[in-house]
């Protein structure tokens, strides 16, 4: 699956320098965090200048002012903008996908590991009678979070998912070995989703570590990227024993062969390539 960087692992630094980390670490492309409609406004021509690879937006707020802004950039750049889901359900749902709509934009309402919530959400869209302009992303906190249910979550979530937000991975990664993190991204190659994934610090106490994972360039296991835009999962210390090891090797490679040319077997670690998700903006040669 493609792994994408948020750009506040690394905040302060500049676009093509960020861009150029990700580069070498594997990683597709970059998030970028709005937090004024100003930088909105002026981001487009910075992307341009920097050459830089972006996969999606992210805001924290949502007003009228905030939300044109992000709408445009969003058109600009043909990727999907977040949003937490309370900013976006704040408002008049149908206004917002009008105003996305209009700037060629597309929003995502931004949810976290709540079975009823994520059903409220879809819900919403349906009696929205499901805006395109509208879809879903999924802020996923295995540190805070019970993910027994997350099962649940993606099928109720899949058919509006655009958007995987991992708060962790990376530096982080050991730190949440056995909290289901293995399982959910077989599920995810499963289920067909083929949009990315983007890694982003827990807590802004875990910056110095990011920084110094960006510089490095060892392998971290699940959570690392490979130059080929694959994701390699460790299921070695998956919960559940040996047979839910062996059934996680198993639907991976399923998934993997359905993509693979044939010639390719299975390896000892797992690397899913789900079909192409959203574009990203790459700037031409």
């Amino acid at each position: 699956m493609k792994l994408s960087l948020s750009a506040a692992a690394a905040p302060g630094i500049e676009l093509d320098a960020l861009d150029a980390a990700c580069r070498a670490r594997g990683l597709d492309g970059i998030e970028l965090v709005i937090a004024s409609a100003g930088d909105a406004r002026t981001l487009a021509a910075r992307v341009r200048a920097a050459r830089v690879r972006v996969v999606a937006l992210r805001a924290e707020r949502l007003d009228d002012a905030a939300a044109g802004s992000l709408a445009h950039l969003s058109g600009e750049l043909g990727v999907p903008a977040s949003a937490p889901l309370d900013e976006v359900t704040r408002g008049s749902l149908p206004k917002l996908a009008r105003v996305f709509a209009d700037a060629g934009g597309t929003l995502l309402a931004a949810f976290g590991t709540d079975l009823e919530r994520v059903i409220a959400a879809t819900a919403a869209l349906e009696r929205a009678d499901d805006p395109p302009s509208v879809g879903l992303a999924w802020d996923l906190r295995p540190g805070s979070e019970d993910l027994s249910s997350s099962g649940a979550v993606l099928l109720a979530a899949r058919r509006h998912l655009r958007l995987v937000r991992l708060y962790g991975g990376g530096p982080e990664q050991h730190q949440q070995d056995g909290r289901g993190i293995g399982p959910l991204l077989v599920d995810l190659a499963i289920s067909g989703y083929g949009g990315p994934i983007v890694l982003t610090p827990s807590a802004p106490a875990e910056l110095p570590r990011w920084r110094d994972w960006l510089a490095s360039r060892r392998s971290t296991g699940c959570g690392s990227a490979h130059p080929s835009g694959e994701l390699e999962a460790d299921v070695r210390d998956v919960e559940g024993g040996p047979s839910r090891r062996a059934a996680i090797r198993g639907g991976a490679f399923r998934a993997a062969r359905r993509r693979a040319p044939k010639k390719n077997g299975p390896r000892s670690e797992m690397r899913c390539a789900p079909p192409p998700g959203p574009r990203a903006y790459h700037p031409a040669p």
